[in-house]
């Protein structure tokens, strides 16, 4: 499980909500997961950022980001008339989310993201893409091709499904359950930030305002920089532990084997996990590990 993060460039509201907005980005996603086996369990699209939470079953997440920003940057920035980069240059988040609770504490952090910013008081009244109603019903977000981008004749669908998969660790829940348990925890958020906003005097911006705001605009605020960047995510400290550990160890096999095949070893085994090597043919990787 990985929850992945996206910046616009110099956080311009280039995904303000809109219709066109939110219909290209749930139609790139949905054809982006259809094409590389990704199930996405969760999305939450801000004005000038995103969050998603995804299960890589086949291990092609690089490729299945790459194709879906790819395709998404180009289908936005034909929309506005723009030929400048979609994305900011700092390289797309990927947190490794190791435990349960990791996973549900990041899907309520992305779904609450607009309350806790007090741009909106509810989660659903976000006007923006947000996958958290779909979730409660189960039932999927029905995507239609963008006509401003895509060729009618081509061999892109007019329409497609994208379900939300429910994380594997809560699949033991029935639906009232799960339902049960995302409303309660969604409901806390919101009352923590309606305590902030009572404390300091403040009133949500609301959704009008957000849907007024310019697309080119970005916050006034300053954003933090050159701070930790965490690749992985678990409550238990332990558990952190051995996960930073395990990437460590798959680093220093991964420095040794491709010292080796730079000397000229052609034989030499990959740690299971290396990824462009592997798919470009170039290496042979050792199998998964069983248990």
């Amino acid at each position: 499980m990985y929850m992945i993060t996206r910046r616009v460039s110099q956080r311009q509201f280039l995904m303000r909500p809109s219709e066109t907005t939110g219909a290209a980005f749930a139609y790139c996603l949905a054809v982006a997961a259809e094409r590389y086996g990704m199930k996405v369990c969760w999305v939450m699209v801000m004005s000038n950022h995103y969050h998603a939470g995804i299960y890589d079953e086949h291990g092609n997440f690089p490729e299945f980001i790459r194709y879906f920003h790819s395709l998404l940057a180009r289908c936005i920035n034909c929309f506005y008339g723009r030929w400048e980069n979609l994305w900011a240059s700092e390289q797309t988040g990927a947190l490794h989310l190791g435990d349960a609770d990791a996973v549900f504490d990041k899907m309520i952090y992305s779904l609450c993201n607009a309350v806790k910013d007090h741009l909106v008081d509810r989660a659903h009244n976000w006007p923006g893409l947000c996958s958290y109603g779909c979730q409660l019903a189960n039932r999927p977000l029905v995507a239609t091709r963008p006509h401003w981008f895509f060729d009618k004749k081509g061999s892109m669908p007019k329409r497609i499904e994208l379900h939300f998969e429910r994380p594997r660790a809560f699949a033991h829940l029935s639906h009232d359950e799960w339902t049960e348990k995302l409303m309660n925890a969604v409901a806390q958020e919101e009352a923590k930030a309606a305590d902030v906003r009572k404390a300091g005097g403040r009133r949500v911006l609301g959704r009008k305002a957000v849907r007024r705001q310019s697309p080119f605009s970005y916050p006034k605020t300053n954003s933090e920089r050159l701070g930790l960047r965490p690749r992985v995510a678990s409550k238990n400290k332990w558990r952190r532990i051995e996960m930073l550990k395990r990437n460590k160890h798959f680093q220093d096999c991964y420095r040794r084997a491709y010292a080796r095949r730079c000397a000229g070893n052609a034989d030499v085994l990959f740690p299971h996990g290396s990824y462009k090597l592997r798919v470009q043919g170039l290496v042979r990787c050792e199998p998964p590990p069983t248990h």
